[in-house]
């Protein structure tokens, strides 16, 4: 832990800072403290796409690679738990039991990936609009709800609309007509544009098409 804390330092980025560009070289790695950090990869057309989404506790960066293949931006305030890459990769190379860990977590990482490809390609677009609040009220607790406290049956989406439907692979409007929909079912309560309150937990696992323990074990990497 002496060691760690001697090549790691806490950095704060504002919200909409691209932390890390794509293409650019990636030099530090660290934990996330608080915040949401979106990443995002450039097609050939210039559209930027969403592929992931960062919460408090994940890791940031990669090793063991001279160029970042996405881009990293604060999509709320973030705080970092920062380290220079190579260091890291020499702390890991002293302390192989933690290099272990590392490879249990980045494996773990990658099922969650694969089961939300296949929750985005073989469900219909309320049900991954269902997982998507489910699974934020999982996180939410991590964050803050902006002019006051955060409440557990408050869902925190810190993303704008545009994005999220990006990351869900529909349109904004299909989107908030889903959102409409669990609204007129009084599965949840439209708070503001990003804030939404959960009234009925069973009904929306209901609607995602999903079972609860795989939820949150999707919640939970």
């Amino acid at each position: 832990m002496a060691q760690l804390n001697r090549i790691s330092h806490v950095r704060k980025f504002v919200r909409g800072t691209v932390i890390q560009g794509q293409g650019e070289v990636s030099d530090i790695v660290g934990n996330i403290v608080e915040g949401v950090v979106k990443l995002s990869s450039a097609s050939a057309s210039g559209d930027d796409h969403i592929v992931g989404l960062l919460f408090p506790s994940d890791f940031f960066g990669r090793l063991f690679a001279e160029e970042s293949q996405f881009s990293y931006e604060a999509v709320t305030d973030v705080t970092l738990c920062a380290m220079n890459r190579s260091g890291f990769e020499r702390f890991l190379a002293d302390h192989p039991t933690v290099e272990h860990e590392m490879l249990k977590a980045k494996l773990d990482e990658l099922d969650a990936v694969r089961e939300w490809a296949a929750i985005t390609n073989g469900h219909t677009t309320m049900q991954r609009v269902a997982t998507l609040l489910y699974v934020f009220s999982r996180r939410s607790r991590n964050q803050h709800r902006e002019g006051g406290d955060a409440s557990p049956s408050v869902v925190h989406i810190p993303l704008s609309r545009r994005d999220i439907a990006d990351y869900l692979g529909t349109t904004p409007e299909t989107l908030s007509r889903n959102i409409q929909t669990l609204a007129r079912a009084k599965v949840i309560r439209i708070i503001n544009a990003k804030h939404f309150e959960l009234i009925d937990a069973n009904a929306l696992i209901s609607h995602s098409g999903e079972t609860r323990e795989d939820l949150n074990r999707i919640a939970s990497y």
